[in-house]
């Protein structure tokens, strides 16, 4: 429930962020990923990226062009007059998108993303585990989950 609920703010948030960062100039797919990555730290799957972009330009907020550099075709994208309108009319939730992804890029950075690696190998060793380890493992999500609830409500030491 958690994690659909990020994910779905995470999904939101890099629609704004896209239309953010083409508000910056144009560019072409990959150099709107890199921005995006430098700002969350993180750079996006282009299986969660292109899906978003062509959004975008479907529902007329980006545009399209296909330039020649380097004796290639290159598409490059820009803000739309109706995408200008979008981040202009959302200040505040582009505000919340930048947020969010200066989180992800500072939990990224301090390693915190482990948490993730975690979830990962415990998911993967469900089947061979006894109910007694599952049951441990059980209280040290929780105790776990305390501690770090304890710490974000200023509770902890330091």
């Amino acid at each position: 429930m958690q994690r659909s609920r990020l994910k779905a703010r995470f999904r939101g948030a890099m629609k704004l962020l896209t239309l953010h960062m083409l508000s910056e100039g144009p560019n072409h797919a990959y150099g709107v990923m890199r921005r995006l990555g430098e700002v969350m730290g993180f750079m996006p799957s282009s299986g969660a990226f292109f899906p978003v972009l062509k959004s975008l330009v479907r529902n007329g907020l980006v545009e399209v062009e296909e330039v020649e550099r380097d004796g290639r075709r290159v598409k490059v994208y820009r803000l739309s007059e109706g995408g200008r309108a979008v981040l202009e009319s959302h200040r505040r939730q582009v505000e919340d998108a930048l947020r969010l992804a200066r989180s992800f890029k500072r939990f990224s950075e301090s390693g915190l993303s482990r948490v993730f690696r975690v979830v990962e190998d415990i998911i993967e060793s469900m089947g061979g585990l006894s109910d007694r380890q599952v049951e441990e493992l059980r209280k040290a999500i929780l105790d776990f989950e305390y501690r770090v609830l304890e710490i974000i409500r200023g509770g902890g030491s330091g």
